[in-house]
This record gives C-alpha cells, structure tokens and sequence, in this order.
C-alpha cells in the first residue's frame, strides 16, 4: 500500500514538474520579437536590477539577444533591458547601449535623441579609465593578468568582478539631441532627471535600466503620439570614441591605455563559456532593432 501511494506521488510530482516546465517555455516562446502595445510602467527605481519589472519583460529580440520592456508613466519613458548571452555582454562592456527616439515615426538613427549607455570611464587629467588590475574572486584576491593560471571557477568568479568594478565606475551618459542638454556626456548625477544604471548579477546576467523625462522629448503621456525607437549594441569601437565605448586596460592587464575587453561567462546564456569565446568579428560588429511605440495613458 505504501509503495503505491509513494508511486502515486512520484508521478504526480514528476507530472507536476514536466507542467511547470512546459508552461515556462511556453510564455518564453510567447514573447514577441519586437514589444506589441503600451506598457504602464510600474514605480520604477533606476538601479539596474529589474526588481520592479520581476520576470515579465516584454519582447525578445533575436537580433540582439535582448529581452527587454519599453514602457512610460506621466512624466518618464523607460527601457528596462536584460541580457544572458556572453557576446552581447561582451560587447555593451566595450561599446554601450544605444537608445534612439526619433519623435517623427522614422527609422532614421541620424535625427532624433540619443542616450548612450554605459560609457567608458574618463580619468581626471585625460586619458582612459583603467580596469582594476587586481581583483577580489572566491578563494581570495588575483592580479587580473594571471588568468590562465586560475580555475575555471576563479576566472567566472574575477570577470564577473572586472565587469562590476567597471559598471561601478561607469559615472556618465552620452547623450545628442535634448533640449536644453548641452553638453555630450553628462554626468548619472545629472540635473535634467535622465538616469542611467546597469549591473552585472552573481551569474552573469547583465541588468539595464534608463529613464528620460518625457518634457525633454517633447512628449506627453496625455497628448500620446506614435514614435520610432532603436536600440543598438555598439560594440567594440576601435581607433575612436565610436559608440561610447569603455577605455581600459589593455585587455586584462591592467596596464592602461587600451580598450578593456571583458569576458564573461553566463550559466544559462548563449554563445558558449568562458574568457576568450567571444568571436572578435562578433565583438566589432554593431546589432540593432528598430521598433514604434505609442505612449500609455495610464489604467
């Protein structure tokens, strides 16, 4: 009798199981390509964790690998972006996100506003940011440069550390086309209310946030109008600022005056594991959508 009710129960688990996996999958395949419709934004804190959107994005766009939300409330448009595949994190490391409106309706990214995201670090008296050349990973502190003679935990474990402290240090956003808004790079503490912020989570995961005032987009939740937005993963730039691209280390040495290449491995993400697997054509290579939108009115 009890074998039949532990049976019993091993079937109804393992059926409950295979249900919940099935289910997931399902909203998973659900998500459209580019986002449909409006989206009332919930009270958001631009931290770069994604906490306020929980597991609900919007859209997958497979031609970047990007999950991400469009949304508004009365006064900010939002982008809420997540990211699980070690190409793309590599290169928004090294080249930003790149957020267009063009108020027009156009698929033009050469008129319009442009906020880019993150930017690589300026130091005080010129010249780029430097990644750190040592770091603190499980098991204690490394200098970055010893990398091949880690584990492969230990390497997981010190780029996750090298993307923290230069998303740590990512102080400003470039931005081309607001009113008011005269200068290039502003800093996240700026005085116009455009906020910026991106982590990196314990797997990997890269987590996105922006907000801009509607005011400065000459837009109104009240007065909706239909407008084109594009995002763009600048990638690697090479010889210029590009896409608003990280300065760094000279790879992971920290020896300063060349470009910080970042790699970072994600459980779960695409594109394989592991320093060094990110193809370098891929890294150079910008990737974009373009899709509309029609500010919510509120429920």
């Amino acid at each position: 009798m009890k074998t039949n009710i532990l049976n019993f129960i091993k079937i109804g688990l393992g059926t409950f199981s295979i249900l919940t996996i099935a289910l997931t999958s399902a909203k998973a395949q659900k998500l459209s390509d580019i986002q449909e419709g409006s989206v009332w934004a919930p009270i958001v804190k631009v931290d770069g964790k994604l906490n306020e959107w929980g597991n609900n994005l919007k859209a997958n766009n497979k031609s970047t690998n990007l999950t991400y939300t469009i949304a508004n409330d009365a006064k900010n448009l939002y982008l809420a972006i997540q990211s699980k595949d070690i190409t793309n994190n590599n290169k928004i490391m090294v080249g930003g996100i790149t957020l267009t409106i063009n108020s027009a309706g156009k698929k033009s990214d050469k008129e319009g506003y442009k906020l880019t995201y993150p930017i690589r670090q300026r130091r005080s008296g010129g010249g780029r940011g430097r990644a750190p050349s040592t770091v603190r990973i499980e098991g204690g502190n490394v200098i970055v440069g010893q990398f091949q003679n880690m584990t492969q935990t230990q390497r997981d474990s010190m780029q996750r550390a090298v993307a923290k402290s230069q998303l740590a240090n990512a102080k400003e956003i470039k931005v081309f086309g607001f009113k008011n808004v005269t200068d290039s790079l502003i800093s996240i503490y700026n005085e116009y209310g455009i906020k910026a912020l991106a982590t990196i989570s314990e797997t990997g995961v890269f987590m996105y946030e922006i907000s801009i005032p509607l005011e400065l987009l000459d837009m109104s939740a009240a007065k909706p109008k239909e407008f084109s937005y594009n995002v763009k993963i600048n990638g690697l730039q090479i010889g210029g600022f590009g896409g608003g691209n990280f300065g760094g280390a000279g790879g992971l040495t920290g020896a300063g005056g060349g470009t910080s290449v970042v790699m970072t491995r994600v459980e779960g993400g695409g594109g394989g594991g592991g320093f060094g697997n990110t193809n370098f054509q891929d890294l150079i290579t910008p990737t974009d959508f373009w899709g509309k939108y029609i500010l919510s009115k509120g429920n």
